[in-house]
């Protein structure tokens, strides 16, 4: 009785210390924003402008794919981003399905008054006291909130599938090619999820808990495919050394959604589904 009584008062003040912790990081880094307009609008360039946030990223996995300067070396290094892409498509869902079961708001709305249903009652959750960007979209947006028009949306930052999705890809061309995995990785970390934290989009802990989705499906995935379809992979790679033009061709849209965290992708199978709805019923 005594040592459960200890492990839960020890799991309690654990728990505790880390939300700190999260806060403490939140805050200092948010803390950049509000003091000059100039710095937070490039800021606020990088998180909606995909060809700054992300097209450095999908640039660095072109140049990962063509960096083999023997056959054997582009083959395996195009095994290595093939299945980076898979598990970056198993990554975004996995964030995506998480979010919409795990009501956690991003700190920017957590700033606001906001209750919460416990125990059948409405109960008031902790604000966050976060600093409100200067540029024009981010006020246009705090503008919006303190008039309660929230984006369903934000009601759900945890884990951040951006996060997940830029750090699988990254982790993905760095393992096929350091270098310029490196450059991939940078930007993800100090451009991408710092701004993300910057603009209080999201705290460090769904950053964080994007990131070990990533890093585990990753290395699940390469397990499997190691194991068990290395044949199949073969045939690929030596089918886009072969058909040189049309596999850059099919590259091209390959890193023109990854810039856009496959959105264009989404858009039409949402669109499909509609359709699947409104004919079958």
């Amino acid at each position: 009785m005594i040592s459960s009584l200890a492990v839960f008062v020890f799991l309690a003040e654990l728990t505790s210390q880390l939300t700190n912790l999260n806060d403490q990081i939140l805050l200092r880094i948010n803390g950049m924003a509000g003091r000059s307009w100039l710095f937070d609008s490039l800021v606020g360039l990088t998180q909606e402008n995909d060809l700054l946030k992300a097209g450095l990223i999908g640039c660095c996995f072109f140049a990962a794919w063509y960096s083999g300067k023997t056959t054997d070396e582009t083959r395996a290094g195009r095994k290595v981003l093939l299945v980076t892409l898979v598990a970056a498509v198993c990554v975004l869902t996995t964030t995506k399905v998480i979010s919409k079961s795990v009501f956690l708001p991003r700190p920017a709305i957590e700033s606001q008054k906001i209750y919460h249903l416990s125990d059948d009652k409405l109960v008031e959750m902790k604000r966050t006291n976060v600093r409100v960007p200067l540029d024009e979209e981010s006020q246009k947006v705090h503008r919006a909130l303190v008039s309660g028009d929230v984006d369903n949306n934000d009601l759900g930052s945890f884990p951040s599938d951006h996060a997940g999705f830029f750090l699988t890809i990254s982790l993905g061309i760095f393992l096929a090619y350091r270098r310029i995995g490196a450059i991939a990785l940078g930007w993800t970390l100090f451009v991408i999820l710092a701004g993300k934290m910057i603009q209080g989009a999201h705290a460090p802990v769904d950053i964080l808990a994007g990131g070990v989705v990533a890093l585990a499906e990753l290395s699940a995935i390469r397990l499997v495919t190691k194991n068990r379809f290395d044949r199949v992979l073969d045939a690929i790679t030596g089918w886009t050394i072969k058909h040189a033009a049309l596999s850059s061709a099919l590259l091209f849209a390959i890193v023109f959604e990854i810039s856009s965290t496959l959105f264009h992708v989404r858009q039409a199978l949402s669109l499909l589904a509609a359709a699947r709805h409104h004919l079958l019923g």
